[in-house]
Formats: C-alpha cells, structure tokens, sequence
C-alpha cells in the first residue's frame, strides 16, 4: 500500500508541475516530442489490462485455435506504420475526424464529420472504455477483495479523477512511466509464475488434462467456420483501419514522417516478443485454474495467489498503468471529437479546458454504465468487431477510389450497426445456426454493410473530381500507393507465419 500511496503523491507532483504549462492544449501537444516516446505511448494504447484476461478466457474455452481471433490481426498490422503514419502526420489535423471535411467536399461530408464525433466519440468510446474498465475492476475485485459493483465503481471512480489531468502534453510523458511501471510488472509475473510452473515438466498441465484444446488449427466444422472467418474476413473487416483514431495524436505529436514510422513500428515489435511470454505465462496458470471457474476472473486470482506480498503491490501498480494508459487515450480521443468537432463545430462556440474535462467525466460515467451490464470481456469485443465489419475497408480504400463519398462511409457506419442489432434474430432461424453466433454475425454484417456502401456509393453523386487533385498532393502516385500496402501486407503475413511457427515448436 505505500508503494501505491507513492505513485499517486508521484502523479500528483508531476501533474501540478506541468498543468500551467499545459493549459489549453487538451488534445494537442504543444512541442513534439522523440519518436520513442510517441511509440511508447502507441504501445500502451494497443496494450490493454485486460490482455492476460481475455487470453486466459480464450485459451480455457476454444484452446490455442481460438488465438487466431488475435493472431489473425497481424495480417494488417504493418498498414498505418508503412502506409499511413506518414499521411497523418503531413496532414497535421487536431482529430482524425477533420479528414471527413478534407476529403469529402458540401454539405454530405459537413453531416459525416458532425455524425462520426458523436457516434464515435460518445458510442464507440464509451464501448471501447468500459470494456478496460471491466479489465481493471477484476484486478481490483481481487486484490482488494469487493464485490463486482464495489470494483466497477472504483476502478470507474479513478478513471474519472485521471480525467481531470489527461492533457495530452502531460499525458505522453506519463505514458513512459506507465511503460516502464508496466515492463516491471510483467517480468516479475512472468518470472514467478515461471518460477512455480514453466521450470516444472507439468507447465502445460492444462493440455494434459484437455488434450483436444493443444492443438493449433480446429478439430470440427464449427471451429473451421470460426478459424475462416478469422482469417479470411476478420482481419480486414474489422481489424485494418486507417490509423485514424486515438493513434494519430502520437503521429502528429513526432519532428518528422520517419519520426512516425518508427513511432508506429514501436508496439508492434514490443507486442511481438511479449505476446509469447504472455500466452505461456496465462497456460502455465490455466493448469491450476479448476475448470469449472473459467478463466478471465480466474486468470486475476490465481496470480495474486502465486506472486509473494513483497511484489503484489507493484504488480498491481502494472495493471493500473495498463488500464488507465488506454483509458485516458481513449478518453482523450473521444473528448476530442465531441468538443472540437461537435461543440465548436456545431456551435461555433470556443472551447475551454472545463468543457473538455467534464466530456471526459461524462464519457467515464457512460462506460461505468455500460460495465455494470456486460457479462464477459469476449462478449463485449465481439460485439465491438461485428459493430465495425464492413467499414473498415472504405476507411482504406477511401484514398484512393475517390468514387467514395460521405454517403458511403455514413452507410457503412450506420448499416453495420443496424445488422449487428438485427443479425441475432435471423441466426437462430436459419440453417447457419449451427455455427457460432458471433462469428456468423461478422460474416454476415460484413456481407451485409459492404453490399449497402458500395451500392450507395454509384447511386449517390459523383465527387471524384473535387477530391481527386488534392488527395494526390497527400499521397503521390496511386501505384506507389497500393505498393506500399502490399509490402505492409507481406510483412503481416509474414509475422503471422512466424508466430503460428513458433507457437507449433513451443507446443511440440
């Protein structure tokens, strides 16, 4: 406990230091900083505290094959560090959002920019925050023993108090912090569960006693179904954005383009080695994990049980940085896109650091709201990845098939949400009920939401000409364009065949 008292008297300090300096600077970083620090602070976004989690309630319901809903987003990793890291930091925009308004001209692309800041900045935020939220309240259930609401509502309580300190200028400094507080805490999990089990001949106990759950590809048609639309649909649909979201502030906040190439290769090679140790580590555990108890709560509990009382604070100060790193990002992002491009653009009215704090103490208060009413972390994000299949690829290709208009990525957005809601009345009365629900409902909505953009998109007016010259300013030739993708393509396929090999010699 006083080494958690420390850490808060630590953010106290340092935030009162750097806060004049900061004001009125919310969501814009006022120097740049070294590129390691923005891929840092990259790395801690994508990382999320409730990582071990869901790895431990994949692993104990699906086995390894059920890990290809993870792996299979490597395929995709490699775009926004080769292809559009650079394009967003040359654009320079104080949120994402502000594309809508440079590459959709009239008033279509007006009603897109002022649709997406409240859908995503109030819905998807609030989604993607409770979904940490519910991370961390495990973690606090556990280690200080309270009920599931006692920890929802503090662990949304501390997210809250953050809030009122998340400008961006203090918050990437602080990112290094949590990184370091983080990298700590891992090894010292990684070093004692290793020290009770991997060192043993038993470490993967738990595939001794289900032997069926070892192996890396499926065993029957269902599983099949699930491993295809992983790879085949999955990946793309909903995984292969842009890097316009809570990442492009760390590609504005670099000196150069190269600055934030590297800045975004940063988590990716972090996320690489440390994947590994994580997938052993939460194996190691699930062997001593009754089956009957599952494995996301349980991931939480068996940890506290084997690490001793000298580290368990520490360890716990890790899970912190993890949640409220992400929490924060997130939290800034949505604020963003609610006050800069909601307030004052709807408005006209100027913004204020007040107003962007009390958007963030709102967008907690909704995500607390959420948490209470969600079961398990994997219901949750399936429903996140069904919500955005089919709309990933205008994000994409909206660079370059200038055909695309406002139309198209507002019916991509809304048609995807309307089949996500709809979709589980029409699964149980069809013949491909007897495939797993949610990943039929990806299938089908991206089916489903690709088939109403592109029909949108030819019946709708034609504005590639306005568009056309400016964006090839930003992005140069068309072939060298679809060059680079490529190249980001191989490499994902490459890095998914390595961890598929690798994964193959650790399970021998």
């Amino acid at each position: 406990m006083l080494l958690i008292s420390f850490y808060l008297l630590v953010v106290l300090l340092l935030t009162y230091r750097q806060w004049k300096g900061a004001r009125g600077s919310v969501f814009e970083p006022q120097k740049k900083v070294p590129w390691w620090i923005s891929g840092l602070s990259l790395y801690m976004l994508f990382l999320s505290v409730d990582q071990g989690q869901l790895v431990s309630g994949i692993i104990a319901k699906h086995g390894m094959q059920g890990m290809w809903m993870i792996w299979a987003g490597n395929l995709g990793v490699f775009v926004v560090p080769v292809v559009f890291a650079p394009l967003w930091h040359k654009l320079n925009l104080a949120t994402d959002n502000q594309f809508i308004l440079f590459r959709f001209p009239g008033k279509a692309g007006a009603w897109l920019h002022r649709f997406r800041a409240l859908y995503v900045g109030g819905l998807v935020v609030t989604l993607a925050l409770s979904f940490h939220l519910m991370g961390f309240a495990r973690v606090i259930q556990v280690f200080y023993a309270v009920s599931p609401l006692q920890s929802i509502l503090i662990a949304g309580g501390l997210m809250t108090l953050f809030a009122l300190k998340n400008i961006l200028d203090i918050k990437l400094r602080f990112d290094v912090l949590h990184t370091l507080l983080f990298l700590i805490s891992f090894i010292l999990i990684v070093f004692f569960v290793g020290k009770a089990f991997i060192f043993e001949k038993d470490w993967m106990r738990f595939f001794l006693e289900n032997p069926s759950k070892r192996g890396l590809f499926p065993s029957d048609s269902s599983t099949w179904f699930s491993m295809f639309v992983y790879l085949g649909v999955q990946w793309w649909s909903c995984y292969l954005f842009d890097g316009g979201g809570a990442e492009t502030s760390r590609f504005t906040a670099v000196k150069t383009s190269k600055d934030a190439i590297k800045a975004a290769l940063t988590p990716i090679l972090l996320s690489s080695i440390i994947s590994f140790f994580m997938g052993i580590h939460v194996i190691a555990l699930l062997g001593y994990i009754p089956a009957d108890q599952g494995g996301e709560l349980s991931y939480v509990s068996s940890l506290f049980q084997i690490l001793p009382s000298f580290v368990t604070d520490l360890v716990f100060l890790g899970f912190f940085a993890m949640f409220i790193t992400t929490a924060e990002s997130l939290l800034n992002w949505g604020a963003s896109f609610l006050v800069i491009d909601a307030w004052v653009g709807w408005f006209k009215k100027q913004s204020s650091t007040e107003i962007s704090m009390l958007t963030m103490v709102l967008l907690s208060g909704f995500s607390i709201a959420v948490a209470l009413n969600v079961k398990d972390l994997q219901q949750l994000i399936k429903i996140t990845f069904s919500i955005s299949a089919g709309v990933a690829p205008v994000f994409i290709l909206r660079w370059v098939w200038f055909r695309i208009n406002a139309w198209s990525q507002l019916s991509a957005m809304l048609s995807s949400g309307i089949y996500t809601l709809l979709y589980p009345w029409f699964h149980s009365r069809g013949p491909w009920s007897v495939y797993p629900m949610e990943e039929s409902r990806v299938l089908a909505v991206t089916i489903l939401s690709s088939l109403t953009w592109i029909a949108v998109t030819f019946i709708t007016k034609n504005t590639s000409n306005e568009v056309e010259q400016k964006m090839h300013k930003l992005i140069g030739s068309k072939i060298a364009f679809v060059g680079k993708l490529s190249l980001a393509l191989v490499l994902g396929v490459l890095l998914t065949f390595g961890t598929f090999k690798i994964w193959e010699l650790i399970l021998a």
